[in-house]
């Protein structure tokens, strides 16, 4: 039987049909570049736990003052003296910013007076009436011994140097007395009276070696290590962006002075390196508590590890539509711009791929990243409008939709584990950062061509510990 051009025409016309509908490969939606809006971020404050211990700066100043006093007053009339006075080295306690410094003195004296003296016969000033005379811890008689005692008030000055104002208190105070009282005069308080000058220096030396002792060259390094850029893992670079520098008032422990640093800075974490220029230690500032910091992180997701989440709850679910049966046998996800793109290779009544298009978006009740306006492509719906009018149906994306979820839970949680790690090191000199995130918060989500940028809020404490 012959065909005319018209029947084979029509006959092929049929298969093409036929073959359409069975086999659906419309054109892959086109990425379109999207610029992702820059990170502002706050301002955080880092706290800094210091420990200083000032023995070895009390242990100078007490060393550049004598050990042992001794003088002597011989005057014509009334008390004449000789003393020697030696001290112990400095028992060094305190709290808050109150040095406490204690020694024990060892002392003896030999006094004696004259009620009334005159020129006699013009041989010069003489003793008219018999002169008693005593003597109390010299000779054969051990020394006696007196309790000292000073008040160190510790501050810090702008400048990184330290302040202190260092007094004599309580009075001297004999723990064994001398007893000897001529006339009215006793003569161990009259002592006392001669040994304030002297202790009083010993006293301002004490503040002339603290006032010697500088703070800046461990800011000036503390500085430094905040303002270096640092990797962290595979998160991106860490710049800290120090921006000022305060310091709390002191508590002392024993000899071991803690304060704490208050540093605030602009944190800011970006995929590529974007070192700061270096900036110089500024003065000191007034101190605020620190609140630790909030910090803003574009944390990144591959495109393959969602599709392979999204393929396990998706691939071999099957819908009915109008009779005809539409069965997924794969996705794979990727980003277009704004949105994502997921090819769904799919089989049953009709055999093929098929684009659907949507927008990321995360429930912060439930950590779900899911894709509520999840739609077919335009190419997509073209060809089935042409080749199969049946898949143009809401129970076939709604179908993917509602098992096309992502629970970001263990990426949340890997992701704080990781940045606590990464950004807690050991610097230079001794200085050790401890990194604690206590809460990291996804706030938006932005797909790119190759993955999907998670941009987080992470609250927590940063403590750098040094030890001088």
């Amino acid at each position: 039987m012959k065909l005319t051009l018209k029947q084979l025409t029509a006959g092929l016309f049929l298969v093409t049909i036929f073959f359409s509908c069975k086999t659906l490969k419309p054109v892959a939606p086109e990425s379109t570049a999207v610029e992702i809006p820059k990170i502002v971020q706050p301002v955080s404050t880092i706290d800094v736990p210091v420990s200083a211990d000032m023995k070895s700066y009390i242990t100078q100043a007490e060393n550049s003052v004598p050990t042992k006093f001794a003088d002597n007053q011989q005057p014509c009339g009334g008390l004449r003296y000789s003393y020697t006075f030696t001290r112990t080295p400095f028992i060094i306690t305190g709290s808050n910013n109150i040095v406490n410094l204690k020694f024990t003195g060892s002392y003896g004296i030999a006094a004696s007076y004259c009620a009334k003296c005159g020129n006699l016969f013009g041989n010069g000033p003489q003793c008219l009436v018999p002169v008693l005379s005593a003597q109390c811890g010299m000779g054969g008689e051990p020394p006696r011994r007196m309790e000292i005692a000073y008040q160190s008030t510790i501050s810090v000055l702008p400048n990184y140097h330290l302040k202190s104002k260092t007094v004599l208190y309580p009075d001297p105070k004999p723990i064994d007395r001398c007893n000897i009282i001529f006339g009215n005069i006793d003569v161990t308080d009259r002592l006392v009276g001669y040994l304030k000058g002297p202790l009083n220096n010993l006293g301002g030396q004490v503040d002339t070696k603290i006032a010697a002792f500088s703070l800046k060259p461990m800011f000036d390094q503390l500085w430094k290590n905040m303002s270096e850029e640092y990797k962290v893992g595979d998160v991106g670079f860490l710049n800290i962006n120090p921006q000022s520098v305060c310091l709390s008032s002191f508590s002392l422990n024993g000899s071991v002075l803690n304060f704490s640093v208050g540093l605030t800075a602009k944190p800011v974490v970006t995929l590529a390196s974007a070192q700061q220029p270096a900036t110089q230690l500024p003065p000191l500032s007034n101190y605020a508590p620190a609140n630790g910091f909030n910090i803003y992180l574009d944390l990144l997701e591959n495109y393959d590890h969602l599709t392979s989440v999204v393929n396990q709850q998706v691939a071999g679910q099957g819908v009915k539509v109008a009779g005809n049966e539409f069965d997924v046998q794969s996705v794979k996800i990727y980003g277009i711009g704004s949105k994502i793109a997921m090819m769904v290779e799919f089989s049953g009544t009709a055999s093929g791929v098929i684009y659907l298009v949507g927008t990321p978006t995360y429930d912060t009740a439930t950590h779900e990243l899911s894709f509520p306006d999840l739609t077919f492509d335009l190419q997509t719906r073209a060809w089935m409008l042409k080749t199969a009018k049946w898949m143009f149906n809401g129970a076939i994306t709604e179908a993917i939709k509602k098992r096309s979820m992502y629970n970001c839970s263990k990426f949340i949680a890997d992701s704080k584990k990781n940045i606590e790690s990464q950004m807690s090191r050991t610097f230079d000199n001794g200085i050790h950062s401890d990194v604690t995130i206590s809460n990291l918060d996804i706030m938006q989500i932005y797909p790119t061509a190759e993955k999907l940028i998670v941009r987080t809020l992470s609250t927590g404490q940063i403590k750098v510990k040094m030890k001088m």
